[in-house]
């Protein structure tokens, strides 16, 4: 593969390219995106502008209660996993469509990371409803878990929570990693 890649300037084109397509969908508008390091006021402000816009838009209860949950549980993730020296690299876009609410979760993971987490979601974009619930049970069940997590119920929370299937894209940075992005969307209808 050769030299790693600049991260910075790779990362800020893939924000770009993924903000492009997502910006030309029918309706889309930007609600918020943050790039790079984090902290947990920047969730609370994201959750405050998100909740805002969709009251003004009185959308049904229900779909803000699954558009905040998806937001909290991915941008946990990067708080969780991601370590200081790669939050640069992070990035968190919430936009509103014509017919959903789309968000984009971007951080580098190790390329054996990825490969794992595409295979899981895979498996989830192919479960129904029932095998979702069934699936959530097991993993609630299973002793393994840790406080920072380890048995996929976040990965598995914004499945049921958003609509299939979940988009991945992943580009290798280096030899060893690569920055992994996950688009979900929330539909506006019940």
């Amino acid at each position: 593969m050769g030299e790693p890649r600049n991260a910075i300037p790779f990362h800020h084109d893939l924000v770009a390219e993924i903000r492009g397509q997502a910006l030309a969908l029918d309706g889309a508008t930007l609600l918020w995106e943050h790039a790079g390091s984090f902290r947990r006021a920047d969730l609370d402000l994201a959750l405050h502008r998100v909740e805002n816009f969709s009251v003004d838009r009185s959308d049904a209860t229900a779909v803000r209660k699954r558009l905040i949950s998806v937001l909290v549980e991915g941008m946990e993730n990067i708080l969780v996993h991601v370590g200081e020296g790669q939050a640069a690299l992070c990035a968190v876009m919430v936009l509103r469509t014509s017919s959903d609410y789309r968000l984009v979760f971007i951080n580098p993971v190790p390329l054996a990371t990825a490969a794992l987490l595409q295979h899981r979601i895979d498996f989830l974009n192919e479960m129904d409803e029932v095998g979702l619930k069934e699936h959530y049970l097991k993993l609630l069940a299973n002793r393994e878990r840790t406080e920072r997590g380890g048995a996929g119920l976040g990965l598995l929370t914004m499945a049921r929570r958003s609509q299939r299937p979940m988009r991945v894209s992943c580009k290798p940075l280096s030899e060893t990693e690569a920055l992994f992005a996950l688009e979900l969307a929330v539909p506006l209808g019940d």
